[in-house]
């Protein structure tokens, strides 16, 4: 996968993740809304972040995704675009680049940045990459074992940690347990991560999802039209539609079985009924009626 699918994966996920997104990253912060990230430059021209949140803490987390070496131009690019997003929104700004597991950082990102107030939060997706931990999810899906959400999520997020050239193969597997995760019942709360999963499937599809989901998540649009597309692009309403399918396929189902109990009950009553009135007439009221109180 290229570098922009990585990037618009994880804008959508954390689009769509929202908090659960920030407490992946061990963030001390609670999300309110998403923030407008784009700004005009004094060159009028338009500086665009990946992600930015509001918070309750009045902080504003802004999310940079980086999947090539981290440079000091890349770090002087981020930086200078939270200082100009500080100045015009009057709020504190902590920036978070989020590395790939095989990002190696070509700066001394802390040497440079210790003693200023720009220093960023760097965190690389080393988690994600654990082979261990992925078999360990893999089995526990084989062999029909609830899982938590965090391992939902570590399934969801490992196919990107791994590096370019096994990242279809990774995401095929992992959309196949996904799958029987759905199919066997394994997670009590998937409707959280329907909307997500569903994307991530689109990857893997045929080319025309692959070029709507392209339309639907681009690099080059605020983060607000982009959740404004998400939302319209039928996504979510088809995760909602397929929850609300398996809860009317339920229902009927047990309806089907409610109603056989009810004929059985009913059918056994006229049964009975049939048999005591022929009863009476081979042996008469008064047998027929020592009948009935044998079997009541």
């Amino acid at each position: 996968m290229s570098h922009q699918n990585i990037d618009n994966f994880f804008k959508l996920a954390a689009i769509l993740f929202g908090q659960l997104f920030v407490d992946a990253f061990g963030l001390d912060y609670h999300i309110i809304r998403l923030y407008r990230n784009e700004l005009n430059s004094f060159n009028s021209n338009s500086l665009f972040a990946d992600i930015v949140f509001e918070t309750r803490e009045g902080v504003l987390l802004n999310f940079e995704f980086q999947d090539v070496k981290l440079t000091t131009k890349h770090l002087k690019r981020y930086m200078d675009y939270k200082v100009r997003l500080q100045c015009k929104s009057g709020k504190p700004v902590v920036t978070i680049i989020i590395c790939i597991y095989h990002v190696k950082s070509e700066v001394f990102i802390y040497n440079e940045t210790e003693t200023s107030i720009l220093k960023p939060i760097i965190h690389y997706l080393i988690d994600y990459n654990d082979q261990v931990k992925y078999l360990s999810v893999k089995n526990k899906v084989i062999t029909n074992l609830k899982l938590p959400y965090t391992d939902v999520r570590f399934l969801v997020f490992s196919p990107f940690m791994v590096k370019s050239e096994f990242r279809l193969a990774r995401v095929r597997e992992v959309c196949s347990l996904i799958e029987k995760i759905k199919k066997n019942d394994l997670f009590d709360d998937e409707n959280l991560f329907m909307p997500l999963i569903l994307a991530i499937e689109q990857y893997v599809s045929d080319e025309g999802e692959k070029r709507r989901l392209m339309d639907v998540i681009t690099m080059d649009v605020p983060v607000d039209a982009v959740y404004e597309k998400v939302m319209n692009s039928g996504v979510f309403e088809k995760g909602i539609e397929i929850g609300r399918k398996a809860g009317k396929e339920e229902g009927m189902e047990i309806g089907r079985e409610t109603g056989i109990e009810i004929g059985r009950k009913a059918g056994k009553e006229e049964g009975m009924f049939d048999f005591a009135i022929k009863y009476k007439h081979e042996h008469g009221i008064d047998e027929a009626f020592r009948f009935h109180w044998i079997f009541t």
